[in-house]
Formats: C-alpha cells, sequence, structure tokens
C-alpha cells in the first residue's frame, strides 16, 4: 500500500476517529486504526465494537492496501507536520513508513486481518432527518442521559415515532432517575422505525461531532440491535442499548397546584451564585415562594449561606421545596424562552418545565430533601 495525501485531509480524518479508538483495552488492535486505500481515496475506520466511524477522504493511491497502525501515534504525528504533502508507504511486518518534506517516521503496526469487521448498511428502517432539527432535539435531551452504567437501559436516548391524526412525530427521551427531559418534533415523512429503539451516550456523543456542520440531510438505517448514520462521506456505527425504556409519561405531572413564572436570565444568574455555597454532590438549593416572590438559598456548614430574592408571578400561598441547582442550570441553558414557567406540585412532587416558544420540549426535574 502506497498513497500520497494532502496533510490536512489527513488529519481532519484522523480528528473523527480518535474519540472511538480505545485507549485502554485487552484487545490491542483496537487503538490502532484501519487503512484501507483503493481507487483515488482512502478510507480510515476505527472501533471499540460498540461505536465504529468510518471517514473516507480523497487522496492519490499509488498502490492500493490496507494495514493498522495505533490511532493516536499516527494522529500525534501528522498534527506536527507541515502544510505539505504526506506519502504513507507500508512496509515489511506491518509496519508504516511516513514522509513529509524533511520528516521521516517509521509506526508499528498490527495484521489487517485481526481487526473486526463493521456491520454493513442493514435493511432496517431507512430514513434521512434534516442536520439542524436532529442536532437541536440531542441538545435539547442529551443532559439527562445516566452515567450510572448499573442502570444501563438509562445510558442512552430513547428514540420512537408517533402517527396520530396524519400527523407524524418523531421523540427523543432521556432520564437519569432525577430528571426527565423530552423533545418531539412533527415531521413531513412518516419514519418507519415500527418500535422505539436506545441509542446509546457513546454514540450520542459521535453523533453530535458528525453533526457540527449542521447543513444538510442525514441518513439512517435502524434495526432493532444497530444503526447505520451516514453524513458527508462520514459513517458511524452504533450497537443499539438491549433494554426497556421506563415508561417515562408517567411522572410527567398532568396538573400543577403552583404554577410561576420568573425571568429566565435572573434564574440563571441567581442559581449559579446560590451553587456556590452548595456542596459539589447534591447542589441542592431552596426554592421558597411567596406571591411575587421567589426566594432561592443554600446553607452549607463547610462554605457558608446564600440567599437570592427574585421578583415572580406568583399569586399561591407560602411554600418551600428542594432542587437540584445544576438539574434547573441544565435545563434553562438550552431553553429559549425569556420567562420561565415553573409547574410545581406539593414538597415531594416534581417541577415541570415546558417551553412557551418550543411546545415540543418538556423537562421533569424530581424534588430534594434539603
Amino acid at each position: 500500500m502506497e498513497i500520497k495525501i494532502d496533510k490536512t485531509t489527513l488529519y481532519e480524518g484522523l480528528s473523527w476517529v480518535q474519540s472511538v479508538v480505545e485507549r485502554k483495552t485487552t484487545m490491542p488492535i483496537l487503538s490502532n486504526v484501519l487503512i484501507e486505500a483503493k481507487g483515488s481515496s482512502v478510507t480510515l475506520t476505527a472501533t471499540d465494537l460498540e461505536v465504529g466511524v468510518i471517514g473516507d477522504l480523497k487522496a492519490e493511491v499509488v498502490t492500493a492496501g490496507k494495514m493498522t497502525v495505533p490511532a493516536k501515534g499516527l494522529y500525534d504525528m501528522v498534527k506536527e507536520l507541515p502544510d505539505q504533502k504526506v506519502l504513507l508507504r507500508k512496509c515489511q511486518n506491518n509496519w508504516l513508513e511516513l514522509e513529509c518534506g524533511r520528516s521521516r517516521f517509521k509506526l508499528v503496526g498490527m495484521d489487517p486481518a485481526e481487526f473486526p469487521s463493521l456491520p454493513k448498511k442493514q435493511e432496517g428502517a431507512r430514513f434521512q432527518l434534516d442536520g439542524e432539527t436532529l442536532l437541536g432535539m440531542l441538545a435539547k435531551v442529551d443532559m439527562a442521559i445516566s452515567s450510572d452504567e448499573t442502570r444501563y437501559n438509562l445510558n442512552g436516548i430513547l428514540i420512537e415515532t408517533e402517527t396520530k391524526d396524519e400527523k407524524n412525530k418523531l421523540r427523543f427521551a432521556a432520564t437519569d432517575g432525577h430528571r426527565l427531559s423530552l423533545c418531539e418534533r412533527e415531521l413531513t415523512k412518516k419514519i418507519p422505525l415500527e418500535q422505539s429503539v436506545i441509542f446509546p451516550r457513546k454514540g450520542v456523543v459521535e453523533l453530535k461531532r458528525m453533526l457540527e456542520d449542521k447543513e444538510g440531510e442525514v441518513s439512517f438505517w435502524v434495526d432493532p440491535k444497530q444503526a447505520a448514520i451516514e453524513k458527508d462521506e462520514k459513517f458511524l456505527f452504533v450497537r443499539l442499548i438491549d433494554g426497556q425504556f421506563p415508561p417515562y409519561a408517567q411522572v410527567i405531572p398532568q396538573k400543577a397546584k403552583r404554577v410561576l413564572s420568573v425571568s429566565r436570565e435572573e434564574l440563571v444568574r441567581s442559581l449559579r451564585r446560590v451553587a456556590v455555597v452548595t456542596t459539589d454532590r447534591s447542589r441542592g438549593v431552596r426554592f421558597s415562594l411567596s406571591p411575587g416572590h421567589l426566594e432561592i438559598s443554600a446553607n452549607n456548614p463547610d462554605l457558608g449561606e446564600a440567599k437570592e430574592e427574585l421578583t415572580c408571578q406568583y399569586k399561591g400561598g407560602a411554600f418551600s421545596t428542594g432542587f437540584n441547582a445544576a438539574y434547573f442550570l441544565d435545563c434553562l441553558a438550552v431553553l429559549g424562552d425569556e420567562q420561565v414557567v415553573l409547574q410545581l406540585g406539593d414538597e415531594v412532587a416534581p417541577c415541570l418545565i415546558q417551553s412557551e416558544t418550543d411546545r415540543g420540549f418538556t423537562h421533569v426535574i424530581m424534588p430534594m430533601r434539603i
């Protein structure tokens, strides 16, 4: 195998596969990137057996072939090269020889036959989504994905579709047991997804990287076990989570006893200031309501006390409850409304936040003892 490729093109391709490569693994081949040269392009492939990425790069292929080398080692080398043509040549014993300008490197490789094969595009449900719409939906829910590995069925985003009254809806949901984030969009075309699937957290991270350039359509192939995504010569393969997502609709409050409206910007600033004295683990703050007023407070014996008073629209009786400040800040960061409407029940009831400008967004935050 021998190829000539622009340094910037190669660097961008290696950047795309870096985050998937396993740094510490019992299978050394998973630390490598597979380089395949044929026709007028070079394909870079990396996988950790759960997520796989492929990038097609334009190159001058002198001799076709394939090989694998340590992904990080090659990335670090290419990063420091001058902006010139790079020559990659396969040598004996799977070594890679790299030349660029006056630079010469040799990198130890492995037999490409050991590299695991990635699935092909499936025969499952095939559909396309607008990149900007998809990225916006992911941003509204991914903060609620659980990081508790023992609750593997919560370690991703639920993707489901619904057709009702001739309206086609796509819905994303995520929960960590303490909060729920839900986002749905009405689509012009029906998505042929027969059953809901759970897209894993690492796959979400890679999908968001793929969508950095928001423009354009994203193609999906989804079956019950895996998903394949394609956009702009980049491919992403993801093993879906085999588990049952909890019945999230049951935790969404249907009727609120107390409703208040407050400036989103003022609420964000107050929460940030009060959160300074909270513990890193709980981030607990108390919300105290009285007609026209919202008081946010926290007390930490090791740091001190904090109290903020805000003017709000509220006509009910005096009431107080506790919440995790970080959960509110995460939600408010993706909320486009100038005024935030909080729907509350009693001291042990969750808080419901629904956007006035984005009717498809729903967020639920469970209370905590303060």
